[in-house]
C-alpha cells in the first residue's frame, strides 16, 4: 500500500538531476521546477555534479544562493546512475522524480505524478516526453524522436491515452521502492532507469503513464551528437538484455538485423549477383520506410518544410542504434 503521508497530503517531492556541463541547460530545467503549480516549500532539487567546467556548478550556486531548497553534491565517477543514487540516497522526499538537465517540464508535472500515484494507487508513474528545439535540426531531431517511425520502442514519446505500461520517461517513484529492490544499477550508463523499471514490475509493482505528466526534452543539435547518443543507446540496450533477457522485445532486432543482413547480401554477392539484388531489395525497402515514415510524420504535425531533413534524423537514429546494439554485444559502454 502507498505511505499515507502520500495519500492523505502533499508528500514533499525531491527531484534528482545529474549534471555534467549542462550550462546551456541547468537554469531552464531549475527554473521550471520552481514555477511548479506544487507548493514551493514540498519540492526539494537535488542537482548531482559530475565536476563540470563550463560554468554549470556556479550557475547552480547562484541559484540556490536565491532558492533554499536547492542542494548541489558531487559525483567524482561521472557517471549518470552514480549521479542518480547519489541523489536518492540523500534526497528528504516521500517521492523521487528523476529528470534531466536537457529537460524542463509543464507546470502541473510534479502535481499531476502525484495525483495518479494516489488515484491509481502505484509506487511510479510518468508521462509523456514532447521534444523542442532551438534551431530547425534540433526541432527536425526532436519530431524524429517523437514519431513512432523513429524509434517505437519507446512508446512514452507517443501515448495518447493513460495507461499501465512498462517504463516511463523521468519516473516519479515512491521512496519505498529503493529500499525493497534497490538502487540503479550503476555498470549501465543510459539505460539505467528502464532496468530499474523492470525490477519494479518484476516486484510485483505497476507503472502508470499518463499524457498529462508533461516534460520537454531538447535534444542534441546535430547529427553527429544524435549519431553518438543513439549508438550509445544500442550498447547500453544490449547490456540491459544480457542481464534481464526477457526485457528483450522483437522490435529490439529489427536495426540490427537489417544491418546484418543487407551487408552479409553485399558480401555474398561477390560470388552470386542473386544476393546483390535481395541486398538493393532491402535498401529500397527501407529508403521507401524512411520517406513513407517522414511524410506521415510531417503530415501529422503539419511541418511540411521538415520534410526534405527527417529521412536523414530517423536514418541517423536507426542506423547508429542498431550499429550500437551489435556492438554492445561485445562490450559495455565506457
Amino acid at each position: 500500500m502507498i505511505n499515507s503521508e502520500i495519500t492523505n497530503n502533499k508528500p514533499l517531492v525531491s527531484i534528482v538531476i545529474p549534471m555534467l556541463n549542462e550550462v546551456e541547460a541547468i537554469e531552464r530545467c531549475i527554473l521550471s521546477i520552481l514555477a511548479q503549480d506544487y507548493p514551493g516549500d514540498k519540492i526539494e532539487i537535488v542537482v548531482v555534479d559530475g565536476f563540470s567546467t563550463d560554468g554549470s556548478r556556479e550557475r547552480v550556486n547562484e541559484l540556490s544562493q536565491q532558492f533554499n531548497n536547492i542542494k548541489l553534491y558531487d559525483n567524482e565517477k561521472k557517471r549518470t546512475p552514480v549521479s542518480l543514487n547519489i541523489g536518492a540516497r540523500n534526497a528528504l522526499g516521500d517521492v523521487i522524480i528523476i529528470l534531466g538537465a536537457h529537460t524542463r517540464i509543464e507546470k502541473s508535472f510534479v502535481s499531476n505524478n502525484i495525483k495518479y500515484m494516489n488515484k491509481m494507487g502505484v509506487k511510479c508513474t510518468g508521462g509523456t516526453q514532447k521534444n523542442v528545439g532551438d534551431t530547425y535540426l534540433q526541432r527536425a531531431v526532436g519530431y524524429g524522436m517523437g514519431s513512432v517511425f523513429g524509434m517505437p520502442s519507446a512508446p512514452y514519446r507517443f501515448f495518447p491515452k493513460n495507461r499501465f505500461v512498462d517504463t516511463v520517461v523521468y519516473a516519479a517513484y515512491h521512496k519505498d521502492l529503493f529500499d525493497e529492490i534497490g538502487y540503479f544499477d550503476e555498470k549501465l550508463h543510459i539505460s539505467e532507469d528502464a532496468e530499474f523499471n523492470w525490477r519494479i514490475r518484476q516486484a510485483g509493482y505497476k507503472i502508470y503513464y499518463s499524457p498529462e505528466i508533461v516534460s520537454f526534452y531538447y535534444p542534441r543539435k546535430n547529427l553527429k551528437r544524435l549519431f553518438r547518443q543513439f549508438f550509445n543507446y544500442g550498447i547500453l540496450r544490449v547490456n540491459v538484455i544480457k542481464k534481464h533477457f526477457d526485457a528483450f522485445k522483437l522490435i529490439h532486432a529489427l536495426p540490427p538485423t537489417f544491418i546484418l543482413a543487407t551487408v552479409g547480401f553485399l558480401l555474398a554477392s561477390i560470388s552470386n549477383s542473386l544476393f546483390l539484388m535481395l541486398a538493393l531489395a532491402l535498401i529500397y525497402i527501407y529508403v521507401a520506410y524512411l520517406f513513407v515514415g517522414s511524410l506521415m510524420t510531417v503530415l501529422k504535425i503539419n511541418k511540411l518544410n521538415y520534410f526534405p531533413i527527417l529521412p536523414f534524423v530517423f536514418f541517423t537514429m536507426q542506423m547508429s542504434w542498431g550499429l550500437g546494439f551489435l556492438a554492445g554485444l561485445f562490450k559495455t559502454y565506457k
